[in-house]
């Protein structure tokens, strides 16, 4: 008894040396020595137990168990069914096992597809576990055998399970330590001799708990796996992050907390420029969220629908239009843009919003209608009439010609009309505003002539009568 408890003492402080030795064990790594360190208690059966009394089970302090699903050479086990979905119904954290016979990563990983088959209608909340101990094992090198488990675990990984390593101490310790998957180690013994990421221990096959008939494996677990296998929610693993609801993985289109996010084929949340059938859509690159409303995107900005498909073409946001160009990869658009029809319209090239009414642009004068068009040629409004120009749209002032007539708009652009002084000279433009040549005219009482140019001349009233005169005879 003494010689055993100093064996207890050396192993003890041989575990302490190799953490002070090897700093903190990353967050993922655990050690298990006695089961004192224990976090919580469980079983494993199969078809071996009978009918198991879950209710029972679970009120006599068992929070998980572990349930043989099968194996290549029985196939599914005939309690299975019945103890995977009392467990669950009882509340019981259930996981899984496969007892293999693989011995070649192919037929491993063909044992973790018919894992995938058998387990599909079922909840899965704790590790699947490949069971390596059978004699078929036993002459493999340590190469073949660290094939095989990774086949199998990367094919259950993959199916966005959490997989896990189960054999005896001795094989770990012979063949297996270099395994980086999580172990649940057999050793029917009071202290658990293998510490090498030990997440749970099988201390014993000779287990009594209630609703259990006979003999049971029990078992202490090490590693809390309360944040890494969640009924709903993010999980980040091995560099990709995959979202879990009803504990499986899920792929495509996923609707959490009001906003939706995309997995690929392999579960792994996309980020960026994404496009499917239903749109093209940006997902964050923070939280793979989709973009919604008008976001900046590497400098340009662009427009989502609520449901964040990026738009292009016109996009009315409350009292304002935008125009999101499609010759431009929907990007919002500023300053001037031309449409098929020859229409030209101006976008603010700060906030992007259209321009309506009477504008400055460029230090020239320009006028849109309502709907954002420019305006060319004459334009009446309450203050005066104005002109356009059909090339340029912009706001005419001096002289101007229009359809073979000719007119002249002030400094504001006000197109004259009667008497219109221009560089010391006075001229006369009709109610229109079309510059009268070669005309005598009678105005506010007072005769003139029109010269060929436009000037206006006051004609005497004695050479008025003699015009006169002269047209009677």
């Amino acid at each position: 008894m003494i010689k055993k408890c100093r064996a207890m003492i050396r192993r003890i402080c041989a575990a302490a040396l190799m953490v002070a030795a090897l700093g903190t064990l990353p967050a993922d790594q655990v050690m298990a020595v006695t089961s004192s360190g224990s976090i919580a208690k469980g079983i494993d059966v199969s078809m071996h137990n009978g009918t198991v009394n879950w209710g029972q089970v679970a009120n006599s302090g068992i929070d998980f168990t572990f349930i043989k699903v099968g194996s290549t050479k029985s196939g599914v086990d005939p309690q299975f069914a019945a103890n995977i979905t009392g467990a669950q119904a009882a509340g019981i954290k259930t996981g899984i096992y496969l007892y293999s016979y693989a011995t070649t990563p192919e037929q491993a990983a063909n044992e973790a597809n018919l894992v995938l088959q058998w387990i599909e209608p079922y909840t899965v909340n704790y590790p699947i576990v490949f069971d390596i101990e059978d004699k078929c094992h036993k002459n493999l090198s340590d190469q073949q055998l660290i094939d095989i488990i990774n086949a199998f675990c990367t094919a259950i990984d993959a199916a966005g399970y959490y997989p896990m390593v189960y054999s005896n101490k001795n094989m770990f310790v012979q063949k297996l330590s270099i395994t980086g998957w999580d172990k649940w180690v057999a050793q029917y013994n009071d202290t658990c001799e293998y510490n090498n990421n030990v997440c749970f221990w099988q201390y014993s096959s000779h287990g009594s708990v209630n609703g259990v008939g006979g003999r049971v494996d029990v078992n202490y677990q090490y590693k809390d796996y309360s944040s890494l296998i969640i009924p709903e929610g993010f999980i980040e693993r091995n560099g990709n992050v995959r979202f879990y609801r009803n504990w499986k993985m899920q792929k495509g289109w996923v609707a959490h907390n009001d906003t939706k996010y995309y997995l690929d084929g392999a579960g792994n949340l996309v980020r960026g420029w994404f496009t499917d059938a239903t749109g093209t859509y940006y997902l964050s690159p923070q939280d793979g969220s989709i973009a919604r409303g008008q976001c900046n995107i590497d400098g340009a900005d662009h427009y989502f629908t609520a449901d964040g498909v990026k738009t292009s073409g016109w996009v009315v946001l409350g009292d304002l239009k935008y125009f999101y160009d499609p010759a431009n990869n929907g990007a919002m658009k500023r300053e001037w843009l031309s449409d098929e029809k020859g229409n030209f319209y101006y976008f603010d090239a700060n906030d992007g919003h259209m321009l309506t009414g009477v504008q400055v642009i460029g230090g020239k004068n320009y006028l849109f209608s309502p709907e954002g068009i420019r305006v060319t040629g004459m334009n009446a409004r309450e203050d005066g009439c104005y002109y356009y120009d059909p090339a340029t749209g912009e706001m005419v002032t001096g002289w101007f010609m229009a359809a073979d007539k000719t007119y002249y708009a002030d400094a504001a652009g006000h197109i004259v009309t009667g008497i219109y002084e221009i560089d010391g000279q006075p001229y006369y433009f009709d109610e229109t505003g079309v510059l009268i040549r070669n005309q005598d005219l009678e105005l506010n009482g007072k005769a003139y002539h029109a010269t060929p140019e436009g000037v206006l001349t006051e004609v005497e009233a004695a050479q008025a009568g003699e015009g006169e005169a002269a047209a009677q005879e």
